[in-house]
């Protein structure tokens, strides 16, 4: 069973000084209506633009003010300084009066002064807050013009869900925005209408998520059904005291698409008295049908006079045009006469709605009788701005910069007409330049475009200005490439030069920007070159690959990182390897001053010489002697280990060619009292390998639903490669867009067929990957906190949250499952991290151990491209383990063709149901594979039994690789990091017997590529009374914690009226609040500061009020 550590949390001790406040005063361009300050420092937001702070205006002035309490100026002049925006986001922050880049400011001015924004932030209607069933929620109201606080006006309500619909992921594409121009344009379109003297009254917008707009729960998202419970908050404590401060006349309008059509639909039913006007437009019955042609069957209405406007486009699937026709036939059995349909020209999008809202609106407001079928000039779906249809060969390219996107210069740089080789091998024409950026200390962004006239007066590449965001950290100097093909498309990329890889080893820079090394190879001939990023130079993934001759021992690369060509000389060949049974140390984790043995057996040498050495904790090694056993075998004796790591290193030599650390494997001493070892969790104890059916998986791909991937690469067209190639479980995640059902692909992309899962014999698992924040911020870009996560089975379309923390909280409430994404994409390498910094080891094991729902980390992400995941896997673990198991997935991440297939997840499942996955995930009850060549043929080493046995305290794996069996890292008391996963062991099996580690996992290899199985983790045998809890028990979560002002409860199956009671550390009860759903936000601001406990229903929960 797998169990999970009760967390202790410490009582904060109070601030020992006392700290100033610090009052911020700047002067604005002339008409801002907003500022924010945003810094380093925590109290400033720590960056996060969309959670910068707000400052108050001057009256009279153009001048804003804020004090921000606990910090000092020197604290300020001490961090990275602090900057300005006018608005909650990046691209509203300050700039100088000839538009670049403000440095980071660190001294506090009196006042400061903004020379110019970068753009202006106009906001529609008053922005409020909101609780609806105990939970904030974000209100826009827009008002009538010559609004009068005293004058009672017809409201209408309008929910929506931010649900994106074209370019989900790009920085301009925000999703459902009822009141704006680039979604729906209602306050457009109602300022239309007064004009032409219609009464518009109030409209209200309101967004929610799939769970408060289902009326029933649909099995296959997590935490659906809560209509009801929202609706009636909404009804009975918000719309009383919102109609309070804005006068409303009775009843009031209901308005939604997709499912917050049907949520208007259900509640104007329910509710007849409350709303007297009901427009559901595109409204997405299918997710509870059955239950709705039941709820309506049944319905005995009390009011028949409700105006009912049912619309859909014409691009809408026909069932969707079907259910609503059978829902208005249902209404009019009931008694209701006034029901109107009609169909518009368009999409299943906010814009096409927003089409048809001005004539659905003057129905619903009785301005017009009768609805007709409309046919507005529709958009272009995907636009593509960037396509020229120029010719390289006779279009010279200029190249332009800038620290701002609208003041670009003309560098000069052109590019030159050749060859590009996409896949390093295959020549294409194409215009091509590297443009190379030197070093300095700032950050700053780097605004880049391509212009095709030579003073830059021509036309550009992009449509807006790419951005490489430098950071003060860089070291080196940063290449940055283009190449523009025939057809207008183009590929860019930017890397550090001197972080330049093939098969990890570091290439020399050469003449017109190659790269060259010389590199030996064993039994795996792939050779892949790696780039770096610009700022700490990590690994950024593989940028091309190609394989040599089976028996090829060494080989000269060159690779043009101008043209993306990869050459390859052979000049060595012989057999690959030796022949080897085993090669370990038993135990491979020991207690100091313990003795263990490392051991060989070689079963042929195939003319190879083979030599041995050894060290100690990274040092210089130096040669070993070993002593011959019997059966072939060698071995070697450490007696009274120290503290540390030995290294064992097996050497290789063929016509002069020597090959160092052909084989290693270490031995880990450690501190501490003996454990007698027992396998605590093992993922593979209830499989029967003869009988269970291994489906190939993958959990993270995307579509052109994404806005960053290649063209053609639908939805049903990734089904259909995925298909071909044998995978039986796939998921769509896409940023921010979940593109499930696959029966509706054609309502998103009219051009793509649907897919039948059941009739392709697959399992389709709804999923997402969840990008921004709900600023629309990426994490990357702006420091903020939100790195890439996949959700599966809850249905969220993300966006909907600031933190990582209330992300993974949401969906543990809802009941669902979460992977976390590229992991090394955020962490690196060479940093030392404390235990609760951001992106560190610690930060996600704590993480790990506070929510059930993650039940995993990618550790091969889009092949191999960041292979220090796995490093930080085991950093994880050794933080984890026993009473958390982490498991490892490998990923295409597939944007395109060529990410296809290298990664895979053999799923170890009796049938093909979601139940059975959901349960394998939960248990780990896998294992995955990496294959650099994506052949689609699962060519990385199969596992076919796992066994354990308990006697011989040995774990055994069949397989057609050679195993490698990895405990932990190389990093020492002494060493600041690590640079490797530490191998205990080569060969099929395993001893644990004396084993001091508190886990193993095995790495797989052949010539084709890597497996790897999940933790088997150990415990002492003897150890009594460990305070753990079952995670099944694990049901109550608080965040944030330390917490302020509020704190979020987050509660599984949570029966909605139970008590929270929050009790002091003397027991006594000092606040009590009722169970409103699985999220329920508790206020404890009026709470001193100290340690307090939660229960509901026996469950606990320790708090830290600040």
């Amino acid at each position: 069973m797998k169990h999970f550590r009760t967390l202790c949390v410490a009582l904060l001790c109070a601030f020992s000084a006392v700290r100033a406040d610090v009052t911020f005063t700047v002067n604005v361009p002339a008409g801002t209506k907003y500022c924010y300050v945003v810094g380093a420092l925590p109290e400033l937001s720590a960056w996060a633009a969309g959670a910068a702070v707000p400052m108050t205006k001057i009256e009279g002035k153009d001048q804003f003010k804020v004090t921000i309490v606990g910090i000092t100026a020197a604290d300020v002049a001490n961090s990275d300084g602090y900057k300005y925006t006018c608005g909650p986001d990046w691209k509203y922050v300050e700039k100088t009066a000839s538009g670049e880049e403000v440095a980071n400011r660190t001294t506090i001015g009196n006042p400061d002064v903004v020379a110019k924004w970068a753009s202006t932030y106009n906001p529609i209607g008053i922005q409020e807050t909101w609780k609806i069933n105990n939970k904030d929620y974000a209100v826009q109201i827009l008002l009538p013009a010559n609004y009068q606080s005293d004058k009672q006006y017809p409201i209408t309500y309008m929910f929506g869900r931010h649900q994106r619909y074209r370019d989900a992921g790009s920085d301009t594409e925000m999703g459902d925005r009822i009141l704006y121009p680039d979604s729906w344009a209602v306050a457009d379109s109602t300022e239309t209408m007064q004009k032409r003297g219609e009464e518009v009254g109030i409209i209200v917008v309101i967004y929610a998520q799939l769970p408060e707009f289902t009326p029933w729960v649909n099995a296959e998202f997590m935490g659906t059904g809560q209509a009801e419970l929202f609706l009636k908050s909404f009804i009975e404590d918000f719309k009383p005291q919102f109609e309070k401060k804005y006068l409303a006349q009775t009843p009031a309008t209901i308005m939604g698409a997709d499912v917050a059509g049907l949520f208007a639909i259900y509640a104007a039913t329910k509710y007849p008295e409350v709303f007297g006007a009901c427009g559901a437009l595109s409204p997405a019955i299918w997710y509870n049908k059955a239950e709705l042609t039941n709820y309506l069957n049944a319905y005995q209405p009390t009011n028949t006079q409700t105006r009912f406007a049912l619309a859909y486009t014409t691009q809408d699937m026909q069932s969707t045009k079907e259910n609503i026709q059978s829902v208005a036939a249902l209404l009019t059995q009931k008694g209701f006469t006034q029901i109107q349909t009609c169909e518009g020209n368009g999409m299943h999008d906010d814009r096409s709605w927003g089409k048809l809202f001005p004539q659905v609106f003057s129905y619903l407001q009785g301005q017009t009788s009768k609805l007709s079928t409309v046919h507005p000039t529709p958009y272009t779906l995907h636009p593509t701005p960037h396509t020229l249809h120029l010719t390289p060969s006779t279009t010279t390219w200029t190249f332009m910069n800038g620290t701002s996107s609208s003041s670009l210069a003309c560098e000069g740089t052109t590019t030159q007409a050749g060859f590009y080789y996409a896949d390093g091998k295959t020549p294409q024409n194409a215009q091509m330049m590297v443009k190379e950026i030197p070093v300095d200390s700032k950050t700053y962004s780097y605004y880049w475009n391509m212009n095709n006239g030579a003073d830059c007066s021509g036309t550009t590449l992009m449509a807006s200005p790419k951005d490489i965001g430098f950071k003060s950290s860089r070291k080196t100097t940063s290449w940055q490439r283009v190449a523009i093909f025939e057809d207008g498309t183009y590929e860019q990329s930017a890397a550090s030069s001197a972080h330049f890889k093939v098969n990890g080893q570091t290439m020399t820079i050469g003449d017109n920007y190659t790269l060259n090394a010389t590199i030996s190879l064993t039994d795996d001939k792939t050779i892949s070159v790696h780039y770096g990023s610009v700022n700490s130079g990590s690994d950024m993934g593989e940028l091309v690959s190609t394989t040599v001759s089976e028996n090829c021992l060494k080989a000269n690369v060159t690779y043009s990182y101008l043209t993306n060509q990869l050459l390859v000389t052979e000049t060595a060949w012989g057999s690959s390897d030796i022949d080897l049974d085993y090669f370990k140390v038993e135990p491979a984790v020991v207690r100091v001053g313990a003795t263990a043995k490392m051991s060989v057996k070689i079963a042929n040498k195939n003319g190879y010489k083979v030599s041995f050495r050894m060290n100690q904790n990274n040092q210089p090694s130096s040669p070993i002697t070993l002593t011959q056993g019997a059966d072939g075998e060698e071995y070697y004796t450490i007696s009274s280990a120290q503290s540390g790591i030995y290294g064992f290193y097996l050497d290789i030599e063929l016509n002069g060619t020597t090959t160092k650390a052909h084989r290693a494997v270490y031995l880990k001493v450690i501190d501490g009292k003996e454990m007698k070892p027992t396998i605590h969790q093992n993922p593979y104890e209830d499989i029967d390998w003869q009988a269970v059916n291994q489906y190939k998986a993958n959990f993270h791909t995307h579509t052109t639903q994404s806005n960053d991937a290649s063209d053609g690469f639908t939805t049903a067209y990734v089904v259909d490669r995925y298909y071909a190639a044998g995978y039986k479980i796939l998921a769509l995640t896409d940023h921010d867009y979940n593109p499930y059902p696959w029966e509706l692909f054609p309502q998103y992309m009219p051009s793509v067929p649907a897919r039948s899962p059941e009739g392709m014999q697959m399992l389709a698992v709804p999923g997402n990957e969840l990008s921004k924040d709900n600023t629309n911020s990426w994490s990357e870009r702006t420091g903020g906190q939100f790195n890439h996560h996949n959700d599966f089975f809850t249905g969220r379309q993300g966006q909907e949250f600031a933190s990582l923390q209330e992300s993974y909280a949401y969906t543990y409430a809802l009941g669902g499952m979460q992977i976390i994404n590229h992991p090394g994409q955020y962490w690196n390498i060479g940093t030392s991290y404390t235990e609760t910094q951001k992106d560190g080891p610690g930060w996600h094991a704590k993480n790990f151990q506070t929510f059930p729902s993650l039940v995993g980390l990618e550790v091969y992400n889009q092949g191999n491209r960041r292979p220090n995941d796995r490093i930080l896997w085991d950093q994880i673990l050794e933080r984890t383990i026993p009473e958390r198991n982490i498991f490892g997935y490998s990923c295409d991440d597939a944007h395109n063709n060529d990410q296809l297939f290298r990664n895979y997840n053999f799923m170890l499942m009796e049938d093909l149901t979601t139940d059975e996955l959901k349960d394998a995930m939960t248990k780990g009850e896998s294992y995955f594979c990496y294959e650099p060549a994506g052949t689609g043929q699962g060519k990385a080493p199969r596992i076919t039994d796992i066994k354990v046995n308990e006697e011989q305290q040995t774990i055994t794996i069949q397989t057609d690789g050679l195993v490698h069996w990895i405990y932990a890292t190389d990093k020492t008391s002494t060493s600041p990091s690590s640079a490797r996963s530490t191998v205990v062991g080569i060969g099929n099996t395993f001893s644990y017997k004396g084993y001091q580690g508190t886990y193993v996992r095995a790495f797989i290899t052949n010539r084709f590529g890597e497996t790897c199985t999940q933790p088997i983790t150990f415990v002492d045998e003897t150890a009594q009374g460990m305070d753990e809890i079952p995670i099944e028990q694990m049901a109550l979560m608080a965040y944030p914690n330390p917490a302020i002002d509020y704190v979020s409860i987050f509660i599984k199956d949570a029966q909605v009226g139970q008590p929270i009671r929050i009790y002091d550390m003397h027991g006594r009860c000092v606040h009590t609040q009722s169970v409103a759903g699985p999220y329920t936000k508790v206020t404890i601001n009026h709470l001193s500061q100290g340690m307090y406990m939660v229960v509901v229903d026996n469950q606990k929960a320790k708090i830290i009020k600040e």
